[in-house]
């Protein structure tokens, strides 16, 4: 019995290292352009932002419903050290939708081109799907992300962002 315990002890612990493992796990780094032609890296913000990253399409009309989320967010937390990226999953031959899609939500933050799904691929693996949002903390570990975002699901983000923000 004894042993038995130490058994279900020892794979309690290792449950639990592994749970903390996957919390802890490091955003994959990026270099992408921005609708601009300037180059973007992730790591230029590690270590001094918290990150956000949605990735988007002009196409995804759930996507689109949570950009101004995003912009909210943006605007009132950027003082207090959030970055926001959003990540569009368009063809390179639709950049001046991207740009114009963006322009009409009124975004201001950062856009980049995911132009052949390498970084959603990344992130998500080979179910790769949007809308998605990536919490990226300080250390520029991933600390939540959002899959198939409904309506009410952007509480959820902001909770997210303050406490990786330090503010809850």
């Amino acid at each position: 019995m004894r042993k038995l315990f130490s058994i279900a002890v020892l794979l309690v612990l290792v449950a639990a290292v592994a749970a903390g493992a996957e919390a802890l796990r490091k955003a994959p780094l990026f270099q992408l352009d921005d609708v601009n032609g300037e180059a973007v890296k992730l790591s230029t913000y590690i270590g001094d932002k918290v990150v956000v990253l949605d990735f988007w399409a002009v196409g995804c009309v759930p996507c689109l419903a949570v950009m101004p989320h995003m912009e909210d967010m943006w605007q009132t937390y950027r003082d207090d050290g959030l970055q926001v990226i959003g990540i569009s999953e368009d063809l390179p031959r639709n950049v001046s939708s991207v740009k114009a899609k963006a322009k009409e939500i009124g975004v201001t933050y950062t856009i980049v081109l995911d132009k052949n799904a390498a970084a959603l691929t990344a992130y998500q693996g080979a179910d790769a799907g949007i809308p998605f949002i990536v919490v990226i903390d300080y250390d520029g570990n991933i600390y939540q992300t959002f899959r198939r975002i409904q309506p009410g699901d952007e509480d959820k983000i902001e909770t997210a962002v303050r406490e990786a923000l330090g503010l809850e």
